[in-house]
C-alpha cells in the first residue's frame, strides 16, 4: 500500500512512511520489490507500473517513468548503471543509465514474469509460469524458453555462475542445474509443503557457500551444496502467529526476514537465534472495538485466530488472547455498559458477557437457534439488552440473558447494527437500505427512508435527533429529526465505509476499505483523509476528536492519540470550475496551505517539483476524489529553501501550476 520501512539502529526504532506513491485514499499502490544501491538510493516498483526512486535513503521519493501500466514484480542491478525489471503480461524493461529512462524489451511471452535475475549484462533470467524460465544471453535482445522440468510456478531464480543455478516456486519446488539450466534435478528436501518466493545466495559464510529459500511460515530453508539437500532453519524468533516470509537477506552473521501481517524477524548470530520486532499474539479479521481510556482496557473481537477475543489492560502495550473459556465462533460487535460489564455476539448464536473489563467472559445462554448469526449487541444497562443479527431477527432480554425474546420485524434482511438510545427508543440498520425505529422497546419497528438502496454498515445515534449512518460506495446519511429524514452527506471518496464512531454531534471517525479513515468537526460538512497504510477497517471506537482506536483485516489494531499533521480537509463546496490557489503563507517555513478545487469526481493529482523539474512530493497521485473544495497542509520540512513549483493534474490534464518559496 506505498509503505516503505527503515531501521538505522538494527531495528530498535523504525522511519515509516506510507505515501511513496503518493497520498493514497481508495487507489492504493502495491509495491513488491526493491533495490538499494547504498544507504541512500534506491527502487521501489509495483503495480500499475509505478516505479519510484530516493536518493536521501527514503525521506523523499520521486516517480520514474516506466512506460507502462502494468504490475511490476521484480528488479535488478547488475552494477551501478544497467538493471532489469519483470513483470506481468511477460514484460521485461532494462536501464543502461542507473534507473532514469528504461526500455522494454521483447520477450515473446505474454505470460507473468515473477522476478528478474540478472548474472552480468548479457545473461538474463525470468521466471514464469509452469516451470518455464525466459532465457536471454545477449542482453535482451533474443529470448529462449528454458524448462525446469515441474510444471509450478516459478517465483524467483538465482545463479551463482554460468553453470550453478537454482530455482523455487509453488508446491515447494526446488530445483538445481550444474550445467547452465540445460538439465534441471529435482532435489528431494522432505521440507514442509510451501511457497517459495524468494532465493538469495550468500558466498563465503563461515566454512561453506550458503543458499536460502524463503516462502514458509515458520522456516528458511538453507542449502550448503549449491542445492543438493536443503535443511530447515526457524525463523519465528518469539512470534505467537506467525505467516508467510516473502524475504530474507543476510550481512555475515546479521540476518533478517519479513513478510505478510509486517512480519519482521532479525538474528545477529547467523540465523542461531531470532527477535521479533512486531508480535503479533492474533493473526485474522477483527471486526469490533472499545477502549475505556487511551492507556487503560482495549477489547477487539472477530475471527478465532487463536481465539475471537484480544484483550489490553495497558493500551496496548500487551495483549492478552485467553477470555477464559473457549469461544470457537467468529465475534462480530461488542458492546460495554460501563469500564467492567459488557457483551459480545457472533456467530452460531452466541453471546458472552464479561463482568472484569474484558479479562475473562462467561456464555450466555441465548436460545436462539443456531442458525442465527448475531452480528450486533447493545445494551442500556447490566440486564436490558437487544441483539440483531441475519434473517431480519431482533432478539431481547431484560435478565442479562437467561431468557430472549424474540422481537417482530417485519423483514427478513441482514440487520448488522443495533443503537438504543433507551429503554424505547432505538434503530437498526441492515441490508438493502433498511432503517426502522421503535419507540416502545422493540415491540413494533417502524420503516424508515434511508434514501439509500444497498448495504448500510452502521448507524450511530448521538441523541433523540441526531445520527449518522455509513454505507457502501462513500455513502453516508444522516438525521437532524430522529429519522424522519435521512439527508445524504457527500464524502471525498468511493470507499465501502464499514464504522463509525462520534463523539458528539459533529466530531467523529468513520473507516473502510483500502485502510481509509476520515474525520469531521463539522457534522459531516468537511472531512480530513488519513490513512491507517492497513487492510479493510471493519470497526473503530473514538474516545476524543484527537483519540481513537481501528481495527480491521490482517490483525490490524492501530491507535491515533494525536493530531494531524498535514491533513487534507475537504468539504462539499462544488466549484463550476477547476481552480488551484496560490498558497499561503509564500514563502513559508516549513508549512503552508494549498487549495484547489474540482467539479466533477475526477482521479486526481498534486505534485511538487523542485527548479529543476523534478518530482520531489506527490500529494495526490491519481486519486479518486469527489467534486468539492480540498485544501492541503504541506510540510517542507524535508526539503530544501529554495523555488518550488505545485501543479494540480485532473483525469491527466494539467489544470494549473503555481510557484512557492521555502525558506529556512
Amino acid at each position: 500500500a506505498g509503505t516503505f520501512i527503515k531501521t538505522t539502529n538494527g531495528g530498535a526504532n523504525w522511519y515509516i512512511r506510507h505515501d511513496i506513491a503518493g497520498t493514497m485514499t481508495s487507489d492504493q499502490i502495491f509495491f513488491y520489490n526493491g533495490w538499494f544501491f547504498d544507504v541512500n538510493t534506491g527502487f521501489g516498483c509495483g503495480e500499475l507500473g509505478k516505479l519510484v526512486r530516493t536518493t536521501n535513503g527514503g525521506t523523499t521519493w520521486d516517480s520514474v517513468s516506466t512506460g507502462v501500466t502494468v504490475t511490476l514484480y521484480g528488479i535488478h542491478f547488475v552494477n551501478n548503471t544497467t538493471g532489469f525489471i519483470g513483470g506481468a503480461s511477460g514484460t521485461v524493461l532494462k536501464t543502461t543509465n542507473a534507473g532514469l529512462n528504461w526500455l522494454p524489451l521483447t520477450t515473446g511471452i505474454t505470460t507473468t514474469i515473477n522476478n528478474i535475475f540478472a548474472r552480468d549484462v548479457n545473461n538474463i533470467y525470468a521466471p514464469t509460469t509452469s516451470g518455464n524460465l525466459r532465457v536471454s544471453t545477449d542482453g535482451g535482445v533474443s529470448w529462449a524458453t528454458q524448462l525446469t522440468g515441474t510444471s509450478v510456478t516459478v517465483y524467483d531464480v538465482y545463479f551463482r555462475d554460468a553453470n550453478t543455478g537454482v530455482v523455487c516456486g509453488s508446491s515447494t519446488a526446488l530445483r538445481y542445474t550444474t550445467n547452465g539450466g540445460l538439465n534441471w534435478t529435482a532435489t528431494n528436501t522432505g521440507l514442509p509443503s510451501s511457497t517459495l518466493y524468494n532465493l538469495n545466495y550468500f558466498p563465503g559464510l563461515t566454512d561453506a557457500d550458503y543458499w536460502y529459500a524463503s516462502g514458509n511460515s515458520f522456516y528458511a530453508f538453507r542449502s550448503i551444496n549449491n542445492g543438493l539437500t536443503w535443511d530447515s532453519v526457524d525463523v519465528t524468533g518469539s512470534q505467537v502467529f506467525t505467516s508467510t516470509y516473502y524475504n530474507l537477506d543476510r550481512n555475515g552473521s546479521t540476518m533478517v526476514t519479513g513478510g505478510a501481517l509486517g512480519l519482521i524477524n532479525t538474528s545477529t548470530n547467523a540465523g542461531a537465534n531470532w527477535t521479533a520486532h512486531n508480535t503479533l499474539p492474533y493473526g485474522s479479521t477483527l471486526n469490533d472495538i472499545w477502549c475505556d481510556r487511551m492507556n487503560g482496557r482495549v477489547i477487539a473481537v472477530g475471527s478465532v485466530s487463536p481465539t475471537p477475543i484480544m484483550y489490553s489492560s495497558n493500551g496496548g502495550a500487551t495483549w492478552s488472547t485467553d477470555p477464559g473459556i473457549p469461544i470457537t465462533t467468529t465475534l462480530y460487535g461488542i458492546k460495554m455498559i460501563n469500564s467492567l460489564t459488557g457483551y459480545v455476539s457472533g456467530s452460531s448464536n452466541r453471546v458472552f458477557k464479561t463482568t472484569n473489563g474484558g479479562a475473562t467472559w462467561d456464555s450466555v445462554s441465548t436460545a436462539i437457534g443456531s442458525s442465527t448469526t448475531l452480528y450486533c449487541p447493545d445494551f442500556i444497562n447490566e440486564n436490558t439488552g437487544w441483539v440483531s443479527g441475519s434473517s431480519g431477527r431482533v432478539f431481547k432480554t431484560t435478565n442479562a440473558g437467561a431468557n430472549w425474546t424474540l422481537q417482530t420485524t417485519g423483514i427478513t434482511n441482514t440487520l448488522y447494527r443495533i443503537d438504543m438510545l433507551d429503554a424505547n427508543t432505538g434503530w437498526f440498520i441492515g441490508s438493502s437500505g433498511t432503517v426502522r425505529k421503535t419507540t416502545d422497546g422493540g415491540t413494533t419497528w417502524t420503516a424508515q427512508t434511508s434514501n439509500y438502496g444497498s448495504t448500510i454498515n452502521w448507524i450511530q445515534m448521538i441523541n433523540a435527533n441526531t445520527g449518522y449512518l455509513s454505507g457502501l460506495s462513500g455513502n453516508m446519511r444522516k438525521t437532524t429529526n430522529g429519522g424522519t429524514n435521512w439527508d445524504t452527506l457527500v464524502t471525498p471518496v468511493t470507499n465501502s465505509l464499514y464504522s463509525l464512531s462520534f463523539v458528539d454531534a459533529n466530531t467523529g471517525f468513520v473507516s473502510g476499505s483500502a485502510g481509509l479513515s476520515l474525520r469531521t468537526t463539522t457534522g459531516g460538512a468537511s472531512w480530513e483523509i488519513f490513512n491507517t497504510a492497513g487492510a479493510t477497517m471493519n470497526g473503530i471506537y473514538a474516545r476524543h476528536r484527537d483519540s481513537a482506536w481501528v481495527c480491521g483485516s490482517s490483525a490490524g489494531i492501530l491507535k491515533f492519540v494525536q493530531g494531524l499533521v498535514g491533513v487534507v480537509t475537504w468539504n462539499n463546496e462544488v466549484p463550476l470550475t477547476y481552480s488551484l490557489s496560490q498558497n499561503y503563507p509564500n514563502p513559508f517555513n516549513p508549512t503552508t496551505t494549498i487549495k484547489f478545487a474540482i467539479p466533477k469526481t475526477s482521479k486526481v493529482s498534486l505534485k511538487i517539483y523542485d527548479i529543476s523539474g523534478r518530482e520531489v512530493e506527490a500529494l495526490f497521485n491519481n486519486t479518486i476524489l469527489n467534486a468539492g473544495t480540498v485544501t492541503y497542509s504541506f510540510d517542507g520540512t524535508n526539503l530544501a529553501s529554495g523555488v518550488y513549483f505545485y501543479t494540480l493534474i485532473s483525469d491527466g490534464n494539467i489544470i494549473s501550476s503555481k510557484k512557492m518559496m521555502l525558506v529556512k
